[in-house]
């Protein structure tokens, strides 16, 4: 069996997360048969009316509750996640594509233990020294800390960004 069988690509359609799909396709090398993509919409991106637990609620739902601006956003996002699965699809990989509400932290390892994947290949934009010593709002260091499959972290190139 495949080690890298199945893989979680987390996606928000920035350059690292191009850079991160890379080492996806590079584990098609490594047997990887399955990908499945994730893109995680925080609830704050939206301008919701107040749910009892916003976090909880399916995509579906959101749309119905969200102004037409906000709808053409997430159709965009949805027409991204469709061309990268194409692109998978082309390279010969299975793919599933999974579109979620909530905090993107807690998702990925939600989806990762859903989908029993075997790997989770994720990009990494190595914040400046202020960030570093706050800690602030790492995902990539969240999901190492709480995963329970082994996590590919991506860095930005040097010189880069």
């Amino acid at each position: 069996m495949s080690l890298f069988r199945k893989v979680l690509y987390p996606t928000d359609f920035s350059e690292l997360a191009e850079v991160a799909k890379d080492y996806v396709l590079k584990l098609k090398d490594a047997n990887a048969q399955e990908v499945v993509i994730l893109h995680v919409i925080h609830p704050l991106e939206f301008s919701l009316p107040q749910f009892d637990d916003p976090f909880a609620m399916d995509v579906a739902t959101i749309y119905a509750h969200i102004p037409e601006i906000e709808k053409e956003v997430l159709k965009k996002h949805e027409e991204m996640l469709n061309t990268m699965a194409d692109e998978l699809e082309q390279q010969g990989f299975t793919v599933k594509r999974v579109m979620t509400i909530g905090d993107p932290k807690e998702e990925i390892v939600r989806v990762a233990d859903e989908e029993k994947v075997n790997v989770i290949v994720i990009g990494y934009h190595g914040k400046g020294l202020l960030e570093r010593i706050l800690e602030m709002g790492s995902t990539a260091k969240a999901v190492i800390r709480n995963a329970r499959c082994p996590v590919l972290v991506v860095k930005r190139e040097r010189g880069e960004g």
